[in-house]
């Protein structure tokens, strides 16, 4: 993404993520970003090209998530474990929960879900393609499971005030389900 369009990709992050769907307008994100009315307009057309941007500069943000500490090359089943459950942990911390919330915002909008989809699907693959490097004698379910159990641990951490991630918890939990 080029810097207009990123920025106001961010910007919409932002409205999504504290105002919800009904608040998410071209206007609003003009607003948010500080840029002229229309500036929103120019660069995604219309709300289904907004939501898509919004994916993708999500997906953006995750990768960055996970760059931020890789696996190491030789990496085992052990090491994902406590990878994945810190990625959690980052994810619904102070400087990431905001993506985190659009992203679950998102999920009610169907026409989001084709992007969401794909996104998923790439998310997926990344897993699988870790558990089977580490040797998982089964990568492809054990990967649903996976991702299945990190989003649920991430929805209930951004959602009930009270659950925070225990990244040791967690990590035992994803030791348990890959057994």
């Amino acid at each position: 993404m080029t810097p207009r369009p990123r920025l106001v990709a961010d910007a919409a992050v932002t409205v999504l993520a504290r105002d919800g769907l009904r608040g998410l307008t071209h206007r609003a994100v003009d607003a948010e970003a500080g840029l002229p009315a229309g500036s929103t307009s120019n660069c995604f057309r219309s709300r289904a090209a907004l939501l898509e941007a919004i994916v993708g500069r999500l997906e953006e943000l995750d990768l960055a998530v996970l760059a931020e500490e890789p696996p190491t090359d030789d990496v085992s089943v052990p090491e994902l474990v406590d990878h994945a459950a810190r990625y959690v942990a980052r994810m619904t911390s102070a400087g990431h929960v905001r993506a985190t919330r659009a992203r679950l915002a998102l999920l009610l909008d169907e026409t989001a879900a084709p992007a969401l989809e794909a996104g998923h699907r790439r998310f997926l693959a990344l897993i699988e393609e870790q558990l089977a490097a580490a040797g998982h004698p089964d990568p492809a379910p054990a990967s649903r499971a996976v991702v299945d159990l990190l989003e649920g641990a991430l929805v209930h951490a951004v959602t009930v005030p009270s659950r925070r991630v225990d990244v040791a918890e967690l990590a035992r939990a994803l030791e348990r389900l890959l057994r």
